[in-house]
């Protein structure tokens, strides 16, 4: 499991948290506030992670394109050479 899902699943418990005291406790407003800064931290974690695989894949994806070009170049050379 990645945490990505971890974060995922930390932050569903957090809203159902929220949402439970929001019903029943609306007077301690302190705590409903610190779980939802702390929700929100998870929300952007979640956010950064989602959005560093998707740089690490556009840089893969890069690197192998330009591996392959040069293999294609590399070849046609060779091919021309002899």
């Amino acid at each position: 499991m990645s945490n990505k899902d971890t974060y995922k699943r930390k932050h569903a418990y957090l809203d159902k948290q929220i949402n439970t005291l929001e019903k029943h406790n609306s007077y301690n407003r302190t705590v409903i506030s610190n779980l939802k800064k702390k929700k929100l931290k998870l929300k952007d974690k979640i956010l950064y992670e989602e959005r560093d695989t998707a740089r690490q894949n556009k840089y893969k994806a890069h690197e192998y394109f330009k591996r392959a070009i040069s293999m294609t170049a590399w070849l046609y050379m060779a091919y021309m050479i002899y």
